[in-house]
């Protein structure tokens, strides 16, 4: 890889914060509400009755104005009525007692550097020591990577994909082409997230886009980049990825969790009945998919296996995972209710 960097500090260190205060401006505030109930006529106007610059890009008003939801009611909850979603399949505890490493990729690739969808690809091959995937991704429709991680769930690896909610339908028509119905598959499952939500006082709003890219395997190592999982990222666009092991990861793992929390399952993807209910078990507990604090819990003991066993289906029946000697310290974390 191109270069390499060590003992990256944690953002979480105590160190004095120095940070310059939200910018804010009314008038920034009014130009929006004239846009979404005028249209942009409106919009142009109030900025030059104020005498106000265009703050606005041409792709900006139009995400806006294609995003634009009404809302009838007055009631405006500031926290959701939903309750935090689980993730039903479960959630590992790993940490990692080593020191941050990070490397880079880029692409085109640099001289004698894999590319980057060759080390996505080997990544999700080499998950087996605590066997779960978790991907963050705006756009989806590489088949090739998405074939590596149909094959990874049926040979019982945990995958968990959070795509951006304006997104899902480009990644349901490819999965849809290569024949593979999203919800046959029992250890993989799909879910969309938005980003924060702008309303105006008529009631008015829209919400941002995921721009997250980054996949996490086995709790160990996360790729985290400007690469989205597309054909174009695999030939013509320009980009870089970290990758990143060691005590960072842990807080990818957090991170993915959050955006877990906030995440929705796709209409299409919904069914009557949950994996629980059909027979499925998961291959470790349910945990609080946004849970911030590790409290200590006892450790988990490798499963004795006879030879000639499955690990994977004698793992399961325990309710553990084989855990692998080294530097990781795996935890089973119990759910909570919300």
């Amino acid at each position: 890889m191109e270069s390499s960097l060590s003992c990256v500090s944690s953002l979480k260190e105590d160190v004095k914060p120095c940070f310059i205060q939200p910018h804010y401006k009314e008038s920034y505030r009014l130009a929006i509400y004239a846009l979404l109930c005028g249209g942009t006529e409106a919009y142009d106007e109030f900025l030059k009755a104020e005498q106000i610059s265009h703050f606005l890009s041409d792709e900006e008003i139009l995400y806006t104005k294609e995003r634009e939801e009404s809302h009838p009611s007055t009631y405006f909850p500031t926290e959701s009525d939903e309750q935090v979603p689980d993730l039903d399949l479960g959630w590992p505890e790993v940490s990692s007692t080593s020191e941050t490493n990070i490397s880079l990729l880029f692409h085109p690739p640099r001289q004698n550097t894999p590319t980057i969808k060759e080390v996505v690809r080997k990544q999700i091959l080499d998950a087996k020591q605590v066997r779960l995937i978790a991907i963050s991704m705006d756009v989806f429709t590489d088949v090739d990577i998405f074939q590596e991680l149909v094959s990874a769930s049926r040979r019982g690896v945990i995958v968990y994909i959070l795509l951006d909610h304006t997104q899902f339908h480009a990644f349901l028509h490819m999965s849809q082409r290569l024949g593979v119905n999203i919800k046959d598959l029992q250890n993989l499952r799909v879910r969309t997230v938005s980003g924060p939500q702008y309303q105006c006082q008529s009631g008015a709003k829209f919400s941002g886009a995921l721009e997250q890219r980054f996949i996490l395997v086995d709790c160990r190592t996360v790729l985290y980049g400007t690469y989205s999982y597309t054909w174009s990222f695999e030939k013509i666009n320009l980009s870089m990825v970290l990758v990143v092991t060691g005590q960072l990861v842990g807080s990818y793992d957090e991170e993915f969790r959050r955006l877990y929390a906030r995440s929705v399952a796709p209409t299409e993807l919904t069914s009557p009945t949950s994996g629980e209910e059909d027979g499925l078990k998961p291959l470790f507990s349910p945990r609080e998919p946004d849970e911030p604090e590790r409290g200590p819990t006892p450790e988990v003991k490798a499963h004795e296996v006879q030879a000639g066993g499955d690990p994977v289906e004698e793992a399961q029946s325990a309710g553990v995972h084989q855990a692998e000697p080294g530097e990781f310290e795996a935890h089973v974390f119990h759910s909570r209710e919300v």
